[in-house]
């Protein structure tokens, strides 16, 4: 019995650090726009913006859709998390660099974040990054 506690423990673990929301980073492009250009991809990706700040350098984007799996066509909130960090202001970066942290809120932010959100995040550096 003890074994089967551990290795139900030690799944369980593991399953706790999978559904982490998934944050990537690129150089961003200069002449793409940088927080211009995040702010014109996420509305195009079907996202709403709830919060942002120029002078701090960050975008913060929801988009409620419903989960087909569920029974009750329950909603699901995807967040993108968008931050535009300048050249030099951290680890002496020669580059301005975008990061993106997409996840779930309320009662579904302990899932992983949605292949569709993963997805989003990926065109969203692919349009303001660069390569």
């Amino acid at each position: 019995m003890r074994r089967f506690a551990a290795l139900f423990m030690a799944v369980t673990a593991t399953m706790a650090c999978a559904v982490q929301p998934l944050i990537m980073t690129r150089p961003a492009s200069v002449q793409a726009g940088g927080l211009d250009c995040v702010r014109v991809t996420v509305q195009r990706l079907g996202y709403m913006i709830t919060a942002g700040d120029r002078s701090l350098g960050f975008v913060r984007a929801e988009r409620m859709r419903t989960r087909e799996a569920f029974p009750t066509g329950r909603l699901i909130t995807d967040v993108l998390v968008v931050n535009y960090i300048s050249a030099g202001t951290v680890d002496d970066s020669l580059d301005n660099v975008i990061q993106v942290k997409a996840a779930k809120v309320g009662e579904h932010r302990d899932m992983a974040p949605a292949r569709e959100t993963i997805s989003d995040a990926e065109h969203l550096l692919d349009q303001c990054g660069k390569l």
